[in-house]
């Protein structure tokens, strides 16, 4: 029988892959820009929340993966905001 705390990691790295997703999808369909604030928003909160996951499991690959790309959407995002201003 799974733990719920093994229920809890798993939910949090499907969520996390479901904001990815769809920060990808809302992009590829030209319903958010690659630069707007909701795109980096949903990436940053999607690769955050599969680092979790992927260090819980130990995927070491995975995490350091996903951190370089939450690094990306966090440069891109404080350049959008402070380009903005």
């Amino acid at each position: 029988m799974m733990s719920l705390r093994k229920y809890l990691w798993e939910g949090i790295g499907w969520v996390g892959a479901l904001f990815s997703l769809l920060a990808f999808s809302l992009n590829s369909l030209g319903a958010v820009s690659s630069q707007s604030v909701e795109y980096l928003g949903m990436n940053i909160v999607g690769c955050f929340l599969m680092i979790l996951y992927a260090a819980s499991k130990r995927a070491y690959a995975s995490w350091v993966l996903n951190a370089v790309f939450l690094l990306m959407a966090v440069i891109a995002l404080a350049k959008v905001y402070l380009i903005s201003r």
